[in-house]
């Protein structure tokens, strides 16, 4: 038998602002603006180890080109 998953205070939070019944626009709408907000997160989080790696976009160019993968 599976133990039950207890909500954590944000689902719980969302729960209560969705109480009310979304017509389409909004519910695209509201994903939009978490996938924007998730996207930010990310993006940030990619500076952060650029930085920590001293990586700069010729780092990146190089590695577009480079190509690794196994000979058969």
């Amino acid at each position: 038998m599976e133990q039950a998953t207890k909500l954590n205070s944000m689902q719980l939070f969302m729960l209560k602002i969705f109480e009310k019944q979304l017509n389409s626009k909004q519910e695209k709408e509201i994903k939009q603006l978490l996938s924007e907000y998730f996207a930010k997160q990310i993006d940030e989080e990619m500076d952060e180890i650029w930085e920590k790696r001293g990586l700069s976009q010729r780092d990146l160019d190089e590695a577009l080109i480079t190509h690794k993968r196994t000979k058969y």
